[in-house]
């Protein structure tokens, strides 16, 4: 993945006050890096992460702050292929030569071996001076006045056999300073990788925004995606179709739609589970029941819940603000997939509908006095419809009968997801 949207970057950073066009726009710069602090440093690093466009000009500003004279983000992938190059004050035509025919230079090669996290000075890991007598730096470094390099190896680029980071470089006057700016460099690194890593998660939410709905329609089982407040922010179709018959489990009735249990003991258990997810989403450590049995008033097999709290986001402080996912819910219907095989019984061997009810509620596990309470009728009606379901499929038991059952596969098959004006599911209050 590339941080640069498409079309890739073609400016060059400007001079103080000029304009410049970018992505068919025209864009007014200030290129001020070294009157900034630091507190403006870090608040363009991040502007930077929500906006890519921004990023050539925030590494010219913060070139200027750390005392280099060009940068870049870049990345450089085994082989080539996805390698990529965002540049501050650099030249274009240099940068495409390099990506083309110097990305394994000494400098490079030195750069693999260095941890993310840690500021490397180039000329003290290689022999500078042969450098200085190679086409690469003829090609290269001398056109720009590059005399150093410093570079900050970031973690999601650096690995894979790949190396990528932010790259600063030094004139030979610059140089003699390289020490304190590294130093500055090191106060913005945390800031640097938790802001490019940002760009990578919002590039990902621009080039799919249906995502999330795509993934838990793709899950088998009623899934629910709840938000930061709780509240129901995405169904699948089984989700849908559960919640419709509002057997132990419904969404409430409120301005936010949340999950909610009929029985009491369950929906205690419930919200509080719900709420520690949420805790140790937003990067709490609290224990966890993660996983509850909820009890349905027809008196059907309960349903099966696994409560997943999703992975915080790379800045904490904004998850305050943030409505994006935050816990995934999938619920299990033991008795729905049984009564989809006994169905499939019901076409092979010609059971009538009364009977094939009976045979999916055996073969969720329940015995014959649960299966009478369960359908409101008669121990003897049951008994009467468990024969001749038995006869039918050739079996002597209840155990025989469950095993059948259990045997028949079955092919997924989910309705469209409904959906809003914007393409959305729309969770509906019951």
């Amino acid at each position: 993945m590339t941080l640069a949207a498409s079309p890739p970057l073609r400016h060059l950073c400007s001079d103080r006050n000029k304009a410049f066009s970018a992505f068919g726009e025209t864009i007014v710069v200030k290129t001020r890096g070294a009157d900034m602090d630091h507190v403006d440093i870090i608040d363009a690093v991040y502007q930077a992460a929500v906006h890519s466009e921004q990023w050539p000009d925030t590494l010219c500003s913060i070139v200027d702050y750390v005392g280099a004279v060009a940068g870049n983000i870049v990345y450089q992938a085994p082989g080539g292929r996805g390698s990529f190059l965002i540049p501050g004050r650099m030249r274009e035509d240099l940068n495409t030569l390099y990506l083309q025919h110097y990305t394994g230079n000494p400098y490079a090669r030195a750069f693999e071996k260095v941890r993310p996290g840690e500021i490397a000075i180039g000329n003290s890991l290689i022999d500078a001076e042969a450098v200085r007598h190679s086409a690469f730096y003829a090609d290269i470094c001398e056109p720009q006045n590059i005399f150093n390099q410093l570079f900050l190896p970031h973690a999601s680029l650096h690995e894979r056999g790949g190396i990528g980071g932010v790259a600063l470089f030094l004139s030979r006057q610059q140089d003699e300073h390289a020490a304190e700016a590294a130093a500055r460099l090191k106060l913005l690194s945390p800031h640097m990788a938790r802001a490019i890593d940002l760009s990578f998660q919002i590039n990902k939410i621009n080039r799919a925004p249906e995502l999330p709905q795509r993934l838990i329609d793709a899950i088998p089982d009623a899934a629910v995606l709840i938000d930061g407040r709780g509240a129901v922010l995405l169904l699948n179709a089984a989700a849908e179709t559960l919640l419709r018959q509002a057997d132990g489990i419904f969404l409430s009735r409120s301005e936010r739609p949340a999950l909610a249990a009929h029985i009491s003991e369950t929906a205690t258990r419930l919200a509080n589970a719900i709420r520690q997810a949420l805790l140790i989403a937003h990067g709490e450590d609290t224990p966890f029941e993660g996983a509850l049995a909820i009890s349905r008033p027809s008196g059907l097999p309960p349903y099966l819940m696994m409560i997943t709290p999703l992975a915080p986001t790379a800045i904490s402080t904004w998850d305050a603000t943030d409505s994006g996912a935050r816990v995934l819910i999938d619920i299990v219907d033991p008795e729905a997939k049984t009564r989809r095989q006994a169905q499939q019984l019901q076409h092979i061997f010609g059971l009538t509908d009364a009977e094939t009810r009976v045979a999916a509620l055996i073969g969720s596990g329940m015995n014959l006095p649960e299966i009478a309470l369960a359908l409101g009728i008669s121990s003897n009606t049951v008994k009467t419809h468990a024969g001749r379901c038995f006869g039918k499929a050739g079996v002597r038991s209840q155990a025989a009968l469950a095993r059948l059952i259990a045997s028949i596969p079955i092919a997924e098959k989910r309705a469209p997801t409904p959906t809003d004006s914007h393409g959305r599911s729309s969770p509906r209050a019951q």
